[in-house]
């Protein structure tokens, strides 16, 4: 502890008076981009140590074709070349220009303006990589994502060298790097990974949970064989027993001249649960219920929503909202009924639904994120997530190396303890 907090002094005190960082000059371009040009007038920090670093392996001339830009121009500016990098099989739907513009127009006020970094080399544009400066004790890019991000993703073309020059890029005006949650597995999440241990960067990955995925096969019977039995039974028998309540209907929406009033009608069922006696439903923040609306219409204009719902006599007792994309369905929110509860009606909209995709051929994932006790009962493999950060071997890149390991363990003691009073209060309550 001594250790680490005399770490921390040297870097809040000590490093402005050994490490002055220099200016270099970046260029404004059409549209608002900015790419390092010494012609230009507008200014950026990067540390003279890691330009050093990054000329000894050979990299001189790799920022150069790195352009900065605004949200807003990033989608008009490389949209048609962003797209290609995400639209890859399995690919979240999180990475897309279509997510991130919602997001970031409903989220912004919640911190820093983000920055789109891109890569363009001769062939095109092979990364881009949105992310928020935090410029306080140690300067870091961060992905700077909510809850309402189930998984980040890097927008990498499959290319070692790219990864690699993703990572000097951001590296050399920070700290540190804070990303994530990433997929543990993914190819980008290990390129990266890998480049920051080959150039001498602290790397920490941290499991951050996991998706809970369902594989979809390629018929009905073989879906219910990778299911419990008793999943399974309960859910034929809730639906048999909503059958005699009266005319239970299953619908998909995916757009048209209604789509505003089912969600509508959707974010109001949300409020009669119990988010909305002790949670936040979606219509409870004006920048969240932005954020839904404006992803739904825009990707239902894309043709990747898939509004699933269930209704009971035109009663809506249970939605899914959800995308489609690259093979795979994202479950993003979902709800039910609560005098409808006893009937499982989620279960049931959840049957129906893969089995109508399952015989439609053309998914074969569904992604519920992150992984609870009624997740895992549906899930056939659970996918690890991370967060990944890449700490500078410098001083104040090894404070904070040193401060996060030390509080992620403190954090890491702190649970289970909490988990061992829990379990003996409960043996002490039943004795």
């Amino acid at each position: 502890m001594i250790a680490q907090l005399r770490w921390l002094f040297l870097s809040l005190v000590a490093l402005p008076l050994v490490v002055r960082p220099v200016p270099v000059a970046l260029a404004t371009v059409p549209d608002g981009a900015v790419t390092n040009d010494e012609s230009a007038n507008h200014q950026f920090e990067v540390n003279v140590t890691r330009l050093t670093r990054r000329r000894a392996h050979g990299r001189t001339d790799d920022t150069a074709r790195w352009i900065d830009l605004d949200f807003e121009t990033a989608i008009s500016f490389l949209g048609d070349e962003w797209r290609p990098l995400t639209e890859i099989p399995e690919a979240p739907p999180t990475g897309n220009p279509l997510w991130q513009r919602a997001y970031w127009r409903a989220f912004q006020a919640r911190g820093p303006a983000p920055r789109v970094h891109a890569l363009c080399e001769d062939d095109g544009v092979t990364a881009v990589i949105p992310v928020r400066p935090t410029w306080r004790l140690v300067r870091q890019w961060s992905s700077g994502v909510t809850g309402h991000t189930p998984y980040w993703m890097l927008a990498l073309a499959p290319s070692p060298h790219v990864a690699v020059a993703a990572l000097e890029h951001l590296m050399a005006s920070a700290q540190m790097l804070d990303l994530g949650p990433l997929y543990a597995r993914a190819v980008e999440t290990d390129a990266l990974a890998r480049a920051a241990h080959e150039r001498g960067f602290r790397v920490s990955q941290d499991p951050r949970g996991a998706d809970a995925v369902i594989d979809l096969p390629a018929s009905p019977a073989k879906f219910q064989l990778a299911l419990s039995r008793k999943l399974v039974g309960n859910t034929f028998r809730a639906q048999r027993q909503l059958t005699r309540l009266g005319r239970l209907e299953f619908d998909v929406i995916t757009g048209g001249a209604g789509l505003r009033n089912a969600l509508a009608e959707c974010f109001t069922l949300e409020t009669l649960g119990w988010k909305g006696q002790r949670g936040a439903p979606i219509s409870s923040r004006p920048d969240t219920l932005q954020f839904y609306t404006e992803l739904a219409e825009t990707s239902a204009a894309a043709g990747r929503l898939a509004l699933y719902t269930l209704r009971l006599d035109s009663t809506l007792i249970a939605f899914e909202y959800c995308l489609r994309h690259n093979g795979r369905i994202d479950l993003l929110k979902l709800s039910y009924h609560p005098d409808f509860g006893h009937y499982s009606p989620g279960n049931v909209l959840r049957f129906l639904l893969l089995d109508q995709e399952i015989k439609s051929g053309d998914t074969r994932s569904y992604h519920m994120g992150l992984v609870s006790p009624w997740k895992a009962r549906w899930a056939t493999r659970l996918e690890p997530l991370c967060r990944l950060r890449i700490y500078d071997p410098g001083i104040r890149g090894t404070a904070a190396y040193l401060v996060d390991t030390w509080t992620g363990r403190a954090r890491h003691r702190a649970g289970l303890l909490r988990s061992a009073w829990r379990r003996l209060l409960g043996r002490w309550r039943a004795a």
